[in-house]
């Protein structure tokens, strides 16, 4: 954690410094998708596209972070500081009982699930230890940054010095425990929850395990969209479609045919068994994503896999099933060759779980960049990661432990179009899949077609000068988008850090960026006389007729970021982890993200909602049986 506390104490500083130097501000403050080869797909999304593609993650940002703290008058004993957040100001209203904190409030709009539960973790810990020496909670450093500092300025205008406040979080004596369950789900994500709620509601005693501080994993900050082959929706909007039509779109990235077929079948009936018994509310509307042949994905309301989330966890304490959090599992324990259960890190001690089966749902490892770079020799330190910070591959490395076997690993799907300090997914740059964007380097010149490949295009971008890119548009796509109007908070938070800049001319925006502002005119005219012509001699787009000539313009600075790794454990149609000879470990399952095989070389825009609710029922239901038999 010692980590976290040197990252928060750097954005602290940033922010002090930005409030007192003042900084540059910038000036201001569903793309329906075509059917593809998946092999070569043509570069897809929608604005809110992405199942497990909308990622809202606080990642980690260097010391150039932008925030701005502010102090406010006292009122009694209550003071206030303000600091910025990840989506806005934090407020922090600090009341003292002589020289010391008696209660902290805060007002803010941080991510739920993230930003916001970290803001309820740390400020118990502030007020029952007097201190503002609180380690960040990963994946929510820049929210954790501004409520430190926020408390800090309340703290300075009361006039009491802040170095009283500034002491040790007193450390509980650590305990090692044991508890015995018929199933251990290690993972708390939209798979994890799926195993452990199914694995209970078929006889057994279950306890979920998740590392992080919070729940949710790549659930959490998707857009939690998911495939589901006739349905209601399509049938009352006379879409034709089938199950076996969606097995096709899914198969054609080269999946193992038998995990799709069963992906396939159980997709719809396990949507409304989201719905029905879990409490999730899917809109009256469908979108339609890439690779897919026709329209058929159901949307969470408010766009967000935290309805998946927050309605598991109310589903989970109607059960009793017990969720810890912050605890890591380590090992995967074994006697004579027989799953026994797993041990786990706690900040309290050492937590063993003794258990008869083990469900694997510990995601991806996106944000692994040991082994990102290990499998895919294109990936480096210019590729960030969309991934929730808990994504580092631990089940699949315990599972090989054991002789699992993988597939897969080296394929792994990018996204171009991303924060250069978080590495999260940029809607505001869908623009370019809808009214239009140009997609420039320093030197002010286009280097690859807009719609080509997210891999393509992600390499291209690496290889431009300082491994980044920027796009360009102009008010008539911005107004045709509307993706800045969608994500409001995603454009306000770039425009305070000057990675998006609105402008009166194109000029300005070289200006603002350093970017070759003679060959910038040169290549937007050309492109504008080309397009009205239907024509893109030198990149082929293959969406023109627009132009870039109605102010106010938009740039935006965006980089590659690793979004999904479809590789992992080898699975059967049960969820069952199959070894290096091809048996099944007995007693060991998986789901979701940690398995590999039904992907194949591209997972397509609302499969893996799918993928995850399906696999970690079967998972579920698989260990509660064999749990009892």
């Amino acid at each position: 954690m010692k980590n976290n506390k040197i990252l928060v104490y750097i954005l602290s500083m940033s922010m002090l410094l930005t409030a007192c130097g003042g900084g540059n501000a910038p000036a201001e403050n569903n793309e329906p998708a075509p059917e593809t080869e998946v092999t070569e797909p043509v570069e897809e999304t929608t604005e809110a596209e992405t199942d497990e593609d909308t990622e809202e993650t606080e990642e980690e940002v260097d010391e150039e972070a932008t925030e701005e703290t502010e102090t406010t008058e006292a009122t009694g004993d209550t003071f206030e500081g303000t600091a910025k957040g990840y989506n806005g100001d934090v407020v922090a209203k600090v009341t003292f009982d002589g020289d010391d904190i008696a209660s902290i409030d805060v007002d803010h709009n941080e991510t739920e699930g993230l930003g916001k539960d970290a803001i309820e973790n740390l400020v118990p810990k502030m007020v029952d230890n007097q201190t503002v020496n609180v380690d960040s909670i990963s994946g929510a450093t820049y929210s954790s940054a501004a409520l430190i500092e926020a408390v800090t300025a309340a703290i300075e205008v009361s006039g009491r010095d802040v170095a009283n406040f500034q002491g040790e979080v007193a450390q509980g004596e650590k305990e090692d425990k044991e508890i015995s369950m018929d199933v251990v789900v290690v993972g708390g994500g939209g798979a994890g929850f799926a195993a452990a709620v199914e694995a209970k509601n078929n006889g057994a005693d279950v306890v979920l395990l998740e590392k992080m501080p919070q729940v949710g994993g790549n659930t959490l900050i998707s857009g939690g969209e998911m495939a589901a082959p006739a349905n209601e929706l399509q049938e009352k909007d006379e879409i034709e479609d089938s199950k076996e039509l969606f097995a096709e779109d899914v198969k054609k990235a080269g999946g193992n045919p038998e995990l799709i077929d069963v992906l396939a079948d159980h997709a719809t009936e396990d949507a409304y068994w989201l719905r029905d018994e879990i409490g999730v509310k899917w809109l009256d509307s469908l979108m339609f994503f890439g690779g897919h042949s026709v329209k058929r994905s159901l949307i969470p309301e408010a766009h967000s896999g935290n309805e998946l989330i927050k309605n598991y966890l109310v589903k989970c304490e109607e059960l009793g099933i017990e969720v810890i959090t912050e605890a890591d599992v380590k090992e995967i324990l074994t006697a004579d060759g027989t799953i026994t259960g797993v041990s786990a890190e706690t900040p309290t001690g050492e937590l063993v779980v003794n258990a008869k089966a083990v469900v694997l749902a510990t995601g991806g490892f996106g944000a692994n960049d040991e082994m990102t770079y290990e499998f895919d020799k294109e990936i480096d330190e210019h590729v960030l990661s969309t991934n929730a910070p808990g994504a580092t591959g631990d089940g699949i490395i315990m599972a090989e432990a054991l002789g699992a076997d993988t597939v897969d690993m080296d394929q792994i799907q990018l996204y171009p179009i991303c924060d250069v300090e978080t590495g999260k997914l940029l809607y505001v740059g869908d623009t370019r899949l809808v009214g239009g964007a140009l997609l420039v380097n320093k030197e002010g010149k286009r280097f690859v077609e807009e719609l080509d490949t997210r891999r393509a295009i992600s390499m291209a971008i690496k290889e431009q000068t300082d491994h980044v890119g920027y796009l360009i548009w102009d008010e008539k796509s911005n107004e045709i988008t509307g993706t800045m109007a969608s994500n409001p908070e995603e454009a306000q938070g770039l425009f305070d850090r000057g990675l998006l800049v609105k402008a009166d001319t194109i000029e300005e925006l070289a200006d603002h960026f350093e970017i070759d502002k003679e060959a910038l005119l040169e290549t937007v005219k050309t492109f504008n006389e080309n397009s009205l012509k239907e024509e893109d001699p030198e990149w082929n787009l293959r969406m023109l007729g627009w132009t870039i000539d109605e102010g106010p313009y938009y740039m935006l600075k965006a980089g590659p970021a690793v979004h999904h790794t479809m590789g992992g454990l080898v699975i059967d149609t049960e969820a069952e982890v199959k070894d290096k000879d091809g048996n099944v470990i007995p007693g060991l399952y998986a789901a979701g993200e940690v398995t590999g095989g039904i992907h194949g070389s591209n997972r397509l825009g609302s499969a893996a909602i799918a993928d995850i609710t399906v696999y970690g029922r079967i998972a579920g239901r698989n260990a509660a049986n064999f749990a009892k038999n």
